[in-house]
C-alpha cells in the first residue's frame, strides 16, 4: 500500500510543501491506514495534519465507543482530532436525504468547515475496492462516462491518496505497522446499496475473474483521462453556443446545438444544466435525448425536468431555466406629465412631458418617442397587455398577440411588455410598433413626449 500511495500522490500532485491537511476518520481500516499514512508524509512535506470524526447517532454506544477510539488514536499520532455528532436519521428526513446521503452530506460539511478555517486540503480514505462499487452503482443508475470515470484522485480541495489501493494491500499495511481499528457492524448487513454491491456483487464478479475489482479500476482510469479531454473540447462548444447566461437560466443557439456531434450535444446540455443546478444527478440520458427532441420542433415547445428545470424552444433559441423564476405579473400605472415613475417589474423608469422635449437626462439607454396629444383624449397609462388589445399600423388593426408572435417576442416577456395606452386604445408597444392614429402631423399642435430609461449605478 504505501509504495501505491506514494505514487498516486506523487502522480495526481496531490501534496506540496506546507500544507494543512484535513483528514476525514471514521476508526475504520481505511481512514487509519490514511492518516497514518500521512503522518508518515508529515516531516518530508511539512504538513499541518487535523483530522475530524463524524458520529452519525445511529449505532448507539458503538459509535460512541468508535469516537473515543479515533481521538485516542490520532492522539497517540500527535494528531489534533475534531469530534461532531449528527442525528443522522433525523437530518435525512429534514434534508429529505437518504441515511446514506445524510451521512455524506453531513461529514463533507464538517471537513470543508474545517479546511476553510485552515486553508487546507481535505483527504478522504476512498480506495480501489470503493471505486469498483461506485462503477457498479452509477452502472445499474444508467450513468454517461463522466460518472464511469469513477471517484475522482483530486476534485477541487479534495484528495484521494489510497484511490489506487486495495482494501487488502490496507488492511495488510494496518497490521504491518500494528494499526488497529474499529469495524462498523452496519457494513456486514445488505441494508444500503454500496453494502449489497459490497457483500454479495463484487464477491460473484471476483469468481467469474478474481482481477475484477482492479479491473474494473483501471478501465475507470482510462475513462477518467479521456474523460477530461473531452470536457475540454465540451467546454469549447459549450462558449460557441451559448446565447447568454445567468444564475437562473441559460440560452442557447439551437442552429449551432444542432450542427454539433451528438456526443458534444448531450455534453454541452449538461453542461449548461449544471450553470443553473449543481447536483444534477437526478438528469437521466433519456431527459437530454428529450431536450434534443424539442430542438427540432419549432418555436414554444416546453418540458419539464426533475428540480423544477424546464427547457423551451424560443425561436432560434433554447432556453434551460429554474420553473419558480417564471412569474406573470400584470401592472398598470397611471402616467402624469413631468413625474418620474418607476416601474418595478421592468427595473425601469418612465416620465410624460408635454410639448417640451427632454435633453439633458444623464441616464443611460434612454428611448424617447413623441406622439400626437390632440388625438389622445383620456388619460394616460403604461400597462401590459390586455384581452383583445389591438393596434392600428399602416397596413391596418392588428392584434397585439399576433404582434408579438411576428416579432418573435419570448413568451415569458409578453405578459410584462410595456404597453402605452388610453383607456380604450394601444398608443404604442413600446420600442416594438406605434400606432399610427398617433402619429405627428402637420396639423399637431400639442405634443406628448414619453420616455422609457434605465438608472446608471451610481
Amino acid at each position: 500500500m504505501l509504495n501505491k500511495a506514494l505514487d498516486t500522490v506523487k502522480k495526481y500532485s496531490m501534496l506540496e510543501k506546507g500544507d494543512t491537511v484535513v483528514v476525514g476518520i471514521s476508526g475504520g481500516a481505511d481512514s487509519c491506514a490514511l492518516l497514518h499514512f500521512l503522518c508518515f508524509l508529515r516531516e518530508k512535506y511539512d504538513l499541518k495534519i487535523l483530522a475530524v470524526h463524524v458520529n452519525h447517532c445511529i449505532r448507539g454506544e458503538e459509535a460512541d465507543m468508535d469516537e473515543k477510539f479515533v481521538e485516542d488514536f490520532c492522539r497517540s499520532l500527535s494528531v489534533p482530532c475534531k469530534s461532531v455528532s449528527y442525528d443522522i436519521k433525523k437530518k435525512a428526513k429534514e434534508w429529505k436525504l437518504t441515511e446514506e446521503e445524510a451521512g455524506r452530506e453531513a461529514r463533507y460539511k464538517e471537513f470543508q468547515l474545517l479546511a476553510k478555517e485552515h486553508n487546507g486540503k481535505i483527504a478522504v480514505a476512498h480506495n480501489m475496492n470503493d471505486q469498483a462499487e461506485t462503477i457498479i452503482m452509477r452502472l445499474c443508475r444508467g450513468s454517461g462516462m463522466k460518472g464511469l470515470g469513477g471517484i475522482a484522485p483530486v476534485r477541487g480541495n479534495i484528495i484521494r491518496p489510497l484511490i489506487e489501493c486495495s482494501r487488502d494491500s490496507i488492511e495488510k499495511y494496518c497490521k504491518k505497522n500494528g494499526i488497529e481499528y474499529r469495524t462498523d457492524s452496519t457494513n456486514h448487513m445488505d441494508i444500503y446499496t454500496r453494502n449489497k454491491i459490497r457483500l454479495n456483487i463484487l464477491p460473484l464478479l471476483k469468481e467469474i475473474n478474481e482481477n475484477a475489482v482492479e479491473n474494473m479500476a483501471r478501465t475507470s482510469a482510462i475513462i477518467y483521462d479521456e474523460e477530461e479531454y473531452m470536457e475540454s473540447v465540451t467546454e469549447k462548444e459549450y462558449k460557441s453556443c451559448l446565447i447568454s447566461s445567468n444564475k437562473n437560466e441559460v440560452s442557447f443557439s439551437i442552429e449551432k446545438l444542432s450542427n454539433l456531434h451528438t456526443v458534444i450535444k448531450r455534453r454541452v446540455l449538461r453542461r449548461g444544466i449544471r450553470d443553473i443546478k449543481k447536483d444534477i444527478k437526478d438528469i437521466t440520458h433519456k431527459n437530454i435525448d428529450d431536450i434534443v427532441d424539442i430542438m427540432t420542433k419549432g418555436t414554444g415547445k416546453k418540458i419539464n425536468l426533475p428540480m423544477g428545470i424546464i427547457c423551451e424552444t424560443e425561436y432560434e433559441k433554447l432556453k434551460i431555466y429554474i420553473s419558480n423564476v417564471e412569474k406573470k405579473c400584470n401592472y398598470r400605472y397611471s402616467l402624469v406629465p413631468e413625474r418620474k415613475i418607476y416601474i418595478k417589474e421592468l427595473d425601469k423608469y418612465v416620465m410624460i412631458s408635454l410639448n417640451r422635449q427632454k435633453k439633458e437626462f444623464g441616464l443611460f439607454n434612454v428611448c424617447t418617442k413623441v406622439f400626437d396629444y390632440d388625438k389622445i383624449r383620456n388619460d394616460v397609462y403604461l400597462r401590459t397587455r390586455q384581452q383583445g388589445d389591438y393596434i392600428t399600423l399602416k397596413n391596418g388593426r392588428k392584434k397585439v398577440k399576433d404582434i408579438f408572435i411576428d416579432c418573435k417576442v419570448p413568451s415569458k416577456e409578453r405578459d410584462i411588455f410595456p404597453i402605452l395606452a388610453t383607456d380604450d386604445k394601444v398608443i404604442s408597444l413600446v420600442g416594438l410598433r406605434d400606432c399610427v392614429e398617433f402619429y405627428i402631423t402637420e396639423d399637431t399642435k400639442s405634443r406628448l413626449y414619453f420616455y422609457i430609461w434605465e438608472e446608471k449605478e451610481k
